[in-house]
């Protein structure tokens, strides 16, 4: 004893003083970068991709994309330089870049032609067509006129030629309703617009059809229709142009051995080719029938006098490709072979425009065509004018990550060639000779995501027991190897805290990373090796799984964004549709079985459902399972409340129609012992059918299980297409006029902390919690009846009884102005475009011209007056309760692309409303905020001591209430949250075309340490009390023995 102070106890304060510095406590520092947040910046899949030299060194990448967006690319990098985002409807119909500009014409009804500084993404000048009701889909095309900035465009029924700063065209040429135009070509005085001529009784035919016009005066020479059957984009026709022969175009009729080809402005074919001449080999009649063609030279001003397209035929059941020339021969045009490839797989590209003066050496040396391709690993190979590549490379690449290669580009950067590849996936990668692994790669294969799921990860403390389950399960069948591995792990933890100085040098890639493992090269970044099975003590990092449309499941840390594992999922060689993902069986700490992800989607070979059950951890199928197609087309999905215990897997259900027109409900797995549990199921399965956007009805139907037990033991001998019989229950029709928007249910398992709301006094309005809610959303009238409105019914599921219903008139809905909704608890928000007042949102009669978003709000009570509920023990549908609704009408201080609400492991902590905004930004609101209780006068003191406050129309756009502060988070149409193991944190997903990763504490971090909390200050205070304790022990102790004695 030092006076009563124990070296015990001041040991133990020592020891908590170091403790404080563990590393483990990092994990609530907002500051650190890539910890709280990450974004990925995305463009799309490139539908065209455009070299452009600026000089003779810089050159650049131009893109447009099927996510309407235009980019530039660095050619050493990938990284954006710029982007221009356009409109949900405004598709990119053209790209053309000359000069250090980029034009294009996009939008559906009302054309936009927009013309862009190729170096920074500005808007140089623009011309916007009017909406055109006679507008016709698929028309529009646009060029730069050679040696000028004029443009000539299609845009609408009409050619025009466009010049900067004028507000109307130079000329304006009527094309009339006769065909659709996709193809401007440019000669020195003359303009050809081609397109497919509209069939008539006469000619049924499809045909293409020219006008022929003077680029000067913008006069028509001449119109005619030539290639009987023919289509401009067919893969049997192509354009070839030449600066001293002209303008071809070349085609093949299905069934015929003999080209034609044809010189624009003049009505009859120049010659006919027996192209199989080309070959140098023997063709028999139905080889040539085969045969298919397609453009490789990407810009005219290279194709020189020898433009170039390639022809793919098949030869003794193979594949063959080869690249023909056009040239003079004397007064005659001629075809030859300059290359030819023998692959199955082989993707050919030519050359853009790569070289900024365009004089002959240069032309020669860099109008060149590359072949790729791709079986186990890709490889490519480079040929200007001979039979013998002058580049070559390859590298390991698996189809089974990001599908097969599609298309290519051949640019140059510094004179040396460099290959672009594009995946079906959405893998984009440069290619450079000498490199075995690709200079840099994009995956926008997550711009094009469905669905997620978030998958819980186990604490780093058995961390070698779950590396070992996502590798070798096996190894866990053993209670000894068990114990061995934690042991193992806690000391290699012991042995870190050490070595980084007792968490003072803890780098936080040590803490955030995904498996230890440091900075990847460019193949492990495509193709993880060590996948992600390490969680942190607060549950801030978890494995966010995707599915896309394009057949990509990736899965991804919510800490930092890095990729654990890639699966491209294919039916036939062509990639899956997903449209759903679910985590079937989670991390259990005493299972030896990895956790599980099912994958379910649509074949885009048969239209038929696919299933795929993933190990969570790696991507590989589980236990040797296969891509299943199952013999019928699902009309919903959703989780069964039922869990398989042979195998620890949640139980998905799969709603159908069989051949006789009878509502069915398939399970999986569909096994004899996955039958059983869904039987085991207490309570019927109910759900809701409806004919998707624009449908009058809704149907209600109710699933059980009618089948003996000798019928479930032989389940496994059933065929998948005998599910369920599911009989409807209720149908709810619409009123006439009225048409679907929308249906919105729950989003997946609703908890509350509270079943009521406490008020001022201290009564309670106790809240109507019902699983089973359905919120309808529909269009009111149409654009021809000139009557707008939006109808909203809530619906019981389980019997079809109407809960609740308004009507907004003066609404409107489209793909500008879309419908959202959400149901959180007893509250439904949505919001809307309207003209008229939001104070009256909720009620008939608007008459005021106000034009804004309204953001509805509706509460739902069991009574409108306080402590009175329900008495039953257990919510009943058929307990005809109807919900007391309070709602009022917030203004949007702009519109919505997405909503979602945070979630938290217990719902102890409030609620935000997530907005993911079109300009681009995340904004959380607190949930109090949207109270349709706040008072619109002062509030009482019963109202303050609730937290009321006096209402306001217009939502606040805070900027501190912005969690994705300054990044453009551009296409946000889904959000997701997640809760921590801290009941104070929520995590947040946001994803569209970009990805935004954010964690977010609505009620404050009051389970965390304040990051300007200093753990420094309180070692040395903990230290100086400690010595102070061990110089004053002696003292203190002779001062009690004099005391004694005194």
């Amino acid at each position: 004893m030092l006076g009563g102070v124990s070296l015990s106890k001041v040991a133990l304060s020592l020891t908590l003083a170091i403790g404080s510095l563990n590393s483990f406590a990092h994990g609530l520092f907002p500051d650190e970068a890539g910890r709280i947040d990450w974004h990925r910046t995305q463009i799309g899949w490139p539908s065209k991709i455009v070299p452009y030299a600026f000089n003779e060194t810089d050159t650049g990448l131009f893109a447009i994309t099927d996510r309407n967006t235009l980019a530039s690319l660095s050619p050493a990098s990938g990284e954006i330089v710029w982007r221009q985002v356009f409109g949900s409807d405004e598709t990119i119909k053209a790209l053309c870049v000359r000069d250090g500009r980029a034009l294009t014409l996009s939008g559906a009804n009302e054309m936009q032609v927009r013309v862009w500084d190729a170096a920074s993404g500005g808007l140089m000048w623009g011309f916007s067509q009017p909406p055109d009701v006679n507008y016709r889909r698929g028309s529009g095309a646009a060029e730069f006129v050679q040696g000028s900035e004029d443009v000539v465009a299609v845009v609408g029924d009409s050619l025009v030629r466009l010049t900067p700063g004028a507000s109307v065209p130079v000329w304006e040429v009527p094309l009339n309703a006769t065909a659709s135009y996709k193809r401007i070509v440019l000669e020195e005085k003359t303009a050809f617009v081609v397109g497919d001529a509209r069939p008539t009784k006469k000619n049924p035919k499809p045909r293409m059809q020219v006008v022929e016009v003077d680029l000067q005066s913008g006069s028509v020479k001449q119109k005619y229709q030539f290639a009987s059957g023919q289509a401009v984009r067919s893969n049997r026709v192509v354009f070839l142009q030449s600066r001293e022969y002209g303008s071809y175009v070349v085609w093949r009729d299905e069934k015929n051995i003999v080209w034609f080809v044809h010189r624009l402005g003049m009505s009859d074919p120049e010659w006919e080719l027996y192209h199989a001449k080309l070959v140098q080999v023997e063709l028999m009649p139905e080889d040539m029938l085969t045969s298919t063609m397609y453009e490789i030279d990407t810009d005219p001003a290279l194709n020189a006098n020898h433009p170039r397209f390639v022809m793919k035929y098949v030869k003794d059941g193979k594949t063959k490709t080869i690249v023909v020339e056009m040239y003079r021969s004397g007064d005659k045009l001629e075809m030859r072979k300059i290359a030819g490839f023998r692959s199955d797989d082989a993707v050919v590209a030519g050359c853009g425009v790569s070289v900024l003066k365009k004089d002959a050496a240069n032309l020669n040396a860099q109008r060149a065509v590359v072949s790729v391709r791709a079986s186990d690993d890709v490889s490519w190979r480079v040929y200007t004018d001979s039979k013998t590549p002058t580049h070559t490379g390859e590298f390991a690449y698996s189809k089974d990550t990001y599908g097969p290669i599609k298309s290519a580009t051949l640019y140059h950067t510094g004179g040396e060639p460099r290959v672009l590849v594009q995946t079906s996936g959405g893998l984009v990668a440069a290619l450079a000779p000498g490199s075995s692994e690709p200079l840099w790669f994009r995956d926008e294969s997550l711009s094009h995501a469905t669905d997620m799921a978030f998958l819980e990860l186990p604490p780093p403390a058995s961390s070698a027991e779950y590396a070992a389950k996502a590798t070798d399960p096996s190894v866990l069948g053993s209670p000894v190897t068990r114990y061995i591995l934690r042991w193992a792990e806690t000391l290699r933890s012991i042995v870190s805290w050490v070595t980084s100085g007792f968490g003072f040098f803890a780098h936080s890639s040590d803490i955030v990373g995904a498996s230890g493992q440091g900075a990847r090269s460019v193949s492990e970044e495509l193709a993880p090796t060590s996948p992600i099975v390490v969680g942190d003590h607060f549950g801030f990092r978890k494995l966010s799984i995707f599915g896309t449309s394009t057949g990509i499941v990736a899965s991804l840390s919510t800490q930092g964004g890095s990729r654990s594992w890639t699966r491209f999922l294919a039916d036939n060689g062509t990639a899956v549709s997903i449209e759903n993902v679910f985590v079937t069986r989670r991390n259990q700490p005493m299972s030896s079985s990895a956790p599980l992800v099912t994958v379910v989607g649509r074949s885009r070979v048969s239209g038929n459902t696919v299933v795929a059950v993933l190990n969570a951890l790696t991507g590989e199928f589980a236990d040797g399972s296969e891509l299943s197609v199952l013999p019928y087309s699902h009309e919903k999905v959703f989780e069964l409340p039922a869990i398989d215990t042979s195998n620890d897997q949640q139980l998905i259900g799969l709603v159908y129609q069989d051949p006789d027109n009878q509502t069915r409900l398939g399970i999986w797995p569909s096994t004899a012992s996955a039958a059983k549990a869904f039987c085991a199921i207490t309570e019927p399965v109910f759900f809701d059918l409806n004919d998707g956007v624009g449908s009058t009805d809704l149907r209600g139907f109710r699933a059980e299980c009618p089948v003996t037990e000798a019928e479930l033991d032989s389940w496994t001998e059933r065929s998948n297409s005998n599910g369920f019989v599911a009989n409807k229950q209720w149908k709810f029709e619409l009123p006439a006029g009225e048409t679907l928007i929308s249906t919105t249910g729950y989003d997946g398992a609703q908890s509350t902390a509270l079943l009521g709301r406490v008020l001022g006094d201290r009564s309670v309005l106790y809240k109507y919690l019902n699983p089973h809610l359905v919120t309808l959303a529909t269009r009111i009238g149409s654009d021809e009846s000139g009557s707008h409105g939006i109808g909203i019914y809530m619906i019981d599921r389980v019997t079809g009884n109407l809960l609740y219903s308004t009507v907004h008139e003066n609404a409107h809905v489209s793909k500008k102005q879309p419908f959202l909704a959400i149901q959180s608890e007893n509250r439904v928000i949505y919001q809307f475009w309207q003209e008229g007042s939001p104070a009256s949102a909720g009620s008939k009669g608007h008459s005021d011209a106000v034009r804004s978003y309204v953001t509805v709000v509706a509460d739902l009570y069991e009574s409108d007056k306080p402590d009175t509920r329900d008495d039953s023990k257990a919510f009943s549908s058929y307990d005809l309760l109807l919900p007391h609704v309070i709602t009022t009408a917030f203004v949007s201080p702009e519109p919505a692309t997405a909503l979602g609400v945070t979630r938290t492991g217990s719902n102890i902590s409030t609620r935000d409303v997530v907005f993911g905004l079109a300009s681009s930004k995340l904004l959380s609101l607190p949930d109090q905020m949207f109270d349709p209780r706040r008072p619109k006068r002062a509030a009482t003191k019963d109202e303050q001591a609730e937290g009321l406050v006096p209402y306001a129309a217009p939502l606040p756009l805070d900027p501190k209430r912005v969690l994705s502060h300054y990044n453009s988070v551009a296409g946000i149409t889904h959000i997701r949250a997640a809760p921590t193991h801290l009941e104070s944190t929520s995590l947040v997903a946001a994803y569209g075309l970009d990805l935004f990763f954010t964690r977010t504490s609505p009620s404050g971090t009051f389970d965390q340490l304040s990051p300007s909390f200093s753990k420094v200050n309180l070692v040395v205070t903990t230290l100086a009390l400690a010595v102070g304790c061990l110089l004053g022990g002696p003292m203190v102790r002779r001062k009690l023995t004099n005391q004694a004695w005194a």
